[in-house]
């Protein structure tokens, strides 16, 4: 089975899940593990937790629906530093931009975390998933879309010497740092 076709089905089933998807970050989020978080309905982030898609560091081109929803969330200026130069962000910056919902201490994360979870448990799971539809199909196709192209670009980027170089360039300098 082809990569590109796992990778679009992953994504896929982000968006297409009916039930909200809530997250909790408790540390580093870096490409596909950052990207994808703007396919989830709630994103808590420990204090501590960053946000980076390095993807031109290793030749690589976006993924998890980043190239339509980061523009979306965090502004097309926001969104090019993070997908073209590999911009680093804090837990308060992504909440401030809009990819994160909240941000906590990390001594109480988890417990807030856990108060959180307990209280929508509690609501009525019919309510849950007629609210997410209601906020996401809008959206669905463009997610579809967004993520078919993104899954070609990176077919056309793995498929090509050009891509394979950087990839090796990539995991050859973190070979050397260890």
């Amino acid at each position: 089975m082809e990569c590109s076709f796992l990778f679009r089905n992953f994504v896929n089933t982000f968006i297409q899940f009916k039930k909200p998807i809530i997250v909790a970050v408790n540390g580093p989020a870096i490409g596909l593990g950052a990207s994808i978080l703007s396919l989830c309905d709630v994103v808590w982030a420990n204090e501590k937790a960053w946000f980076q898609t390095p993807y031109t560091t290793f030749g690589q081109s976006p993924d998890g629906c980043s190239s339509l929803t980061f523009p979306r969330i965090m502004g097309l200026a926001s969104a090019n530093e993070m997908l073209f130069s590999g911009r680093k962000l804090t837990a308060q910056e992504a909440c401030a931009k809009g990819l994160v919902s909240q941000v906590f201490w990390p001594g109480t994360f988890t417990q807030e975390v856990m108060v959180r979870i307990k209280e929508l448990v509690t609501c009525n799971s019919v309510v849950l998933e007629e609210s997410k539809a209601l906020v996401r199909n809008i959206m669905k196709v463009d997610l579809e879309q967004a993520n078919d192209k993104e899954c070609e670009a990176l077919k056309k980027i793995w498929g090509s010497a050009q891509g394979m170089d950087s990839m090796l360039k990539y995991l050859q300098r973190k070979i050397d740092e260890f």
